[in-house]
């Protein structure tokens, strides 16, 4: 193995975790250093019952999977958690824990696993399930198609200006329709979201694949080109700006040659939030997207934040449940909200520094 000399005893039953100390490197992955649970700033007044319910719904998932299941990571975070077979213990236990019992959940993460801080600090934002009037059929005031993913290869790679004129019509299923093109386009960025249809039921649409063409946020653009300021990006700011200049909102979107394509969800109830990466209904507060080619599905991350509209601290343990085209790297992640205005008002803000910890598991799985 690449990083053997790292961790001479990493398949043998039941070893612990190695004694990283403060490492200033780590091949591979991302730099870490180890740090005792009990001192991550507000773990002590963390709801981990709450933690303890996610991460439990991750494990039926990744319990499922074949033992050599890819699930991602990098370096020493791929070696101890990167496969769904390594997980076999850890979730064992969760699922032996008493549900909502904080003390039983708080006992589980400090016994089960070994907290590792992220060096070099993190940008950590926002996303959830937005609301949007619409309709199932292309009718008056309802115009704007949100496609699903087109079953030809040569239609699935169109980038988005394509798409934009009309090169999807008639040839790929139309998931729902919206009466705004700029709704359209945040819905995408946000990979899911809860259409509002006309008899009064709620359509719920997620992630179906997307172009393959380049993601560009076009917050940095409008703020190259003056159009904001840079301490006011956010969903709300950009969304806004969009409307107000629809000559030139089209080409501004159309510089994100990046199309998510939507399909309907089904019958989700409405306290869970869309599927997310690893297949699991995503958490409120609980639920974190992650670049997985850097942290593994499936594994528990402390953040520290501060909140974007009080400043007040935001420090709880997640459950890395999604991926998302912009989060790139171990210094990047986005805390899912829910849905609706008032986890919009939050999401939508949400630029904030911080922190990660990623929480290992102590004991290798018995082979």
């Amino acid at each position: 193995m690449r990083y053997s000399w790292l961790l001479p005893a990493l398949f043998l039953a039941g070893c612990a975790m190695p004694n990283t100390g403060n490492l200033a490197t780590l091949p591979g992955g991302p730099a870490v250093s180890e740090v005792a649970l009990s001192k991550l700033p507000g773990w002590t007044t963390d709801d981990h019952a709450a933690a303890l319910a996610t991460f439990v719904q991750s494990c039926r998932t990744i319990n499922r999977m074949p033992a050599d299941q890819s699930l991602g990571g990098a370096g020493v975070l791929a070696q101890w958690a990167g496969q769904a077979g390594l997980w076999q213990n850890a979730c064992n236990a969760a699922e032996d824990a008493t549900p909502g019992d904080e003390a039983a959940a708080q006992t589980f993460f400090q016994t089960n696993f070994t907290a590792y801080r992220i060096q070099g600090g993190a940008l950590i934002t926002g996303y959830f399930e937005p609301e949007y009037p619409g309709s199932e059929n292309r009718e008056r005031g309802y115009t704007v198609p949100l496609y699903a993913h087109p079953a030809l290869p040569a239609l699935a790679d169109l980038p988005r200006a394509a798409i934009d004129n009309h090169a999807l019509a008639n040839k790929v299923p139309v998931t729902a329709y919206l009466s705004d093109p700029v709704d359209a386009f945040m819905l995408q960025i946000q990979g899911a979201g809860r259409i509002l249809l006309p008899d009064g039921h709620t359509l719920r649409v997620g992630f179906d694949g997307q172009n393959g063409q380049p993601y560009t946020p076009i917050g940095r653009i409008l703020v190259q080109d003056g159009d904001l300021a840079a301490d006011n990006v956010s969903y709300q700011s950009i969304s806004a700006w969009l409307k107000a200049h629809p000559d030139q909102a089209q080409g501004i979107m159309e510089q994100n040659t990046r199309y998510v394509f939507l399909k309907p969800l089904g019958g989700l109830p409405e306290n869970e939030g869309a599927p997310g990466a690893l297949g699991v209904p995503l958490t409120a507060g609980r639920s974190l997207a992650v670049d997985r080619a850097v942290i593994p599905l499936g594994m528990p991350v402390y953040i520290t934040t501060t909140d974007p509209l009080t400043n007040a601290p935001l420090d709880r343990l997640t459950i890395a449940q999604d991926t998302g085209g912009g989060i790139h790297g171990a210094a990047a992640a986005d805390l899912y909200f829910g849905a609706g205005p008032q986890a919009g008002a939050t999401a939508g803000r949400m630029q904030q520094a911080g922190d990660l910890y990623v929480l290992m598991p102590r004991q290798a799985p018995t082979t």
